[in-house]
């Protein structure tokens, strides 16, 4: 499926996956397969031509999409990808990437008062600043606020100034975090 693959091509900070994953795949496992599974009206494809370029894809509601998530989504993976107990003390990439899919809560950003709904998007590198990526937020921010989320917000990794400045632009302002390499940007909806 486009957005998965687009997810595996993109899930390094816009670079293919390959290079941080020994199973690329996880990327998609983790950040694309369970909104489409799970929240299918708040998943977005962008095209051009015919051609794939971007996704935008969300939950709703964060906890209760990380509890479904756990209940609906992990079960899949219990073979595929069992958890081996390393996980909870290793920088491993794979690893971390495993932990995620069986213990989503982990991703459970903070304000989920104020910005109870969370997104994910990524766009091909060869379709970004095309206006691509700015019409797919403008349209799940729509699809939210039809849906009566008040806020939205989404982590992107500290080091990614291209990004940062996509989602100011976007309206989005940076949020306090607790910790990790990520920062987070937020948008209040509605009103």
């Amino acid at each position: 499926m486009a957005v998965r693959r687009i997810c595996v091509a993109t899930g390094d900070a816009g670079e293919h996956s390959r290079h941080i994953l020994r199973d690329p795949e996880l990327m998609a496992h983790v950040f694309a397969g369970p909104y489409l599974a799970l929240q299918p009206r708040l998943c977005f494809l962008a095209e051009i031509s015919g051609q794939p370029l971007g996704y935008a894809v969300a939950a709703l509601d964060s906890t209760e999409f990380y509890h479904r998530w756990q209940r609906e989504w992990t079960p899949a993976f219990a073979a595929s990808h069992p958890l081996t107990g390393a996980e909870e003390r290793s920088d491993d990439a794979d690893e971390h990437l495993r932990l995620l899919l069986h213990r989503p809560l982990r991703m459970l950003l903070p304000d989920s008062g104020s910005y109870p709904s969370h997104l994910h998007i990524n766009v091909l590198s060869g379709a970004r600043r095309s206006g691509l990526g700015a019409a797919l937020l403008r349209t799940l921010f729509t699809a939210l606020e039809q849906a009566g989320s008040p806020g939205v917000q989404l982590g992107v990794r500290a080091t990614n100034a291209a990004a940062h400045a996509f989602y100011r632009a976007m309206g989005m302002t940076r949020l306090p975090l607790d910790d990790g390499p990520a920062i987070r940007f937020g948008r209040p909806l509605g009103g």
